[in-house]
């Protein structure tokens, strides 16, 4: 019996679980237990970048979606700018029509007593005095005046009296206005909302045969990927944030971390998010050898550690103050140059975009690197609603997955590649968003999401989160003592 144990131990990965514990996971389960394999998780976690996700456009009569005819470019012509926030729009439109709240009565069999119409802007003309419901994006056709466009026509806005809950209203952002069409021909704003976001199991449901990752489908069948994603325990994301590689307090606090995981469970994954430097890289010749020394002290750090070295997998996401970083989103990958002693040092690792994407068994993981909070809370249109809950994440965190856009601010305040606009898209949403910001540290669930920022590691006391996949929670982890 003991040479049996050591020899099934001798074939795992710190990752897998052998047959006899998996079948125990399945003796409730309807599957067929004569066909069950151990499945090696590590073989089911893919790092997707920005620049390689398909770009996919919803197609209003199919009501699917289509690969674009157009390949994608950094410098793309003037007409796929109004293409993007068109795109945009249908988006957010074609999963609102199909909320329970707004679904025409020809789409459901239930009562439509109930139905909200959305009506266009363009409508409106010679109905004054009448009530209605718009939709469209948020704008500033005007100094000072805030308008609500949508496909065909604009049109100013009354927000005096407006009413909202949550929410962090922008420039870009879509929204639903509920008012009056005054005789002024302005809409008179009586209420405010988010538009309602969908579940991930809906669109999965609706759209199972569209490939929005482009990553090949698992040969597994997608049910065991899911018995072994929720029963193994031992699987965790440790997620880093500001690692500033130049400041020997983080090197010392991230050795501590690194020796802890390597005499306990080993993660499946170490994700290391930017900024990587405390200074912004200016590209000189000394900052440049600068920045690759760091990066290869790094890899002499890890490679210490011979268990995690071999066995996990290390993620670098850029921030907007790495090398070749700018201030345009998608943004590029720290340049091969700069991590050549990683190679010797570390079995598997991925140098990624900022935003990219993992694929871990039947989970999406979206990973951003902005300091969105203070980005959108200093360009918001209307005051935010803090009688309703005085915590700004909570808006933060409703704002994004309802917006399903990463970034729902004006192209002046951050710019984005036109072509790339689909690569910030969260539709479908992911069963976890990771927004690295030099904010508090915080794991909020909303509308099935689970929403983590690790929080800045220097600037927190070193403060750090754990994913744990099969339960799709994170904890907040930090120093038990001061460095």
């Amino acid at each position: 019996m003991m040479q049996s144990s050591a020899a099934i131990a001798a074939t795992l990965t710190p990752f897998q679980r052998a047959d006899e514990d998996i079948n125990e996971s399945l003796q409730d389960m309807t599957i067929d237990e004569a066909h069950i394999e151990s499945v090696d998780v590590t073989q089911h976690f893919h790092v997707v970048d920005a620049f390689s996700m398909p770009k996919l456009v919803y197609d209003e009569h199919t009501r699917t979606f289509n690969k674009s005819k157009q390949s994608s470019k950094l410098l793309a012509g003037a007409r796929e700018k109004g293409e993007m926030f068109r795109e945009r729009l249908l988006l957010v439109r074609q999963r609102l029509l199909r909320n329970e709240n707004f679904c025409p009565p020809t789409m459901r069999m239930t009562d439509s007593a109930n139905f909200i119409r959305i009506t266009p802007v363009k409508a409106l003309i010679g109905h004054d005095g009448e009530d209605f419901i718009l939709f469209g994006m948020l704008t500033q056709v005007e100094e000072k005046k805030v308008f609500l466009e949508d496909e065909d026509a604009h049109i100013e806005l009354v927000l005096d009296n407006a009413q909202y809950n949550y929410g962090l209203f922008t420039d870009g952002s879509f929204v639903l206005v509920e008012g009056t069409y005054g005789d002024d021909h302005r809409f008179h704003v009586v209420e405010v909302n988010l538009p309602p976001a969908e579940s991930r199991d809906m669109t999965d449901a609706l759209f199972s045969h569209v490939n929005f990752l482009g990553l090949q489908k698992p040969l597994i069948d997608e049910k065991l990927l899911k018995i072994e994603e929720t029963t193994n325990n031992d699987i965790t994301f440790v997620i880093i944030s500001d690692l500033h590689l130049d400041q020997p307090k983080v090197m010392k606090a991230l050795r501590i971390i690194l020796d802890g995981y390597s005499n306990a469970q080993v993660p499946l994954a170490f994700i290391f998010i930017g900024n990587f430097s405390s200074k912004p890289f200016r590209y000189s010749a000394s900052q440049t050898s600068e920045y690759k020394d760091n990066f290869s002290a790094l890899a002499d750090l890890i490679g210490e550690f011979h268990n995690l070295a071999t066995h996990s997998n290390f993620v670098f996401v850029p921030g907007p103050k790495d090398p070749w970083g700018g201030n345009t989103l998608p943004q590029r990958e720290i340049p091969p140059s700069f991590i050549g002693r990683m190679q010797q040092k570390v079995r598997k690792f991925t140098f990624t975009t900022n935003p990219c994407r993992i694929r871990y068994c039947t989970q999406e993981l979206v990973i951003f690197r902005e300091d969105m909070l203070s980005k959108i809370w200093r360009n918001t249109l209307l005051t935010p609603n803090l009688e309703i809950d005085d915590d700004p994440i909570r808006h933060l965190v409703h704002t994004i997955v309802d917006q399903g856009h990463l970034s729902p601010l004006p192209l002046s305040v951050k710019p984005i590649y036109w072509s790339y606009d689909s690569a910030l898209r969260l539709y479908p949403l992911p069963q976890t968003l990771i927004m690295a910001d030099k904010c508090e540290n915080y794991g909020i669930t909303y509308e099935g999401t689970h929403c983590i920022n690790p929080g800045s590691f220097p600037n927190s006391d070193f403060e750090w989160s754990i994913y744990y996949p099969n339960t799709r929670l994170s904890e907040k982890c930090s120093l038990p003592y001061a460095i």
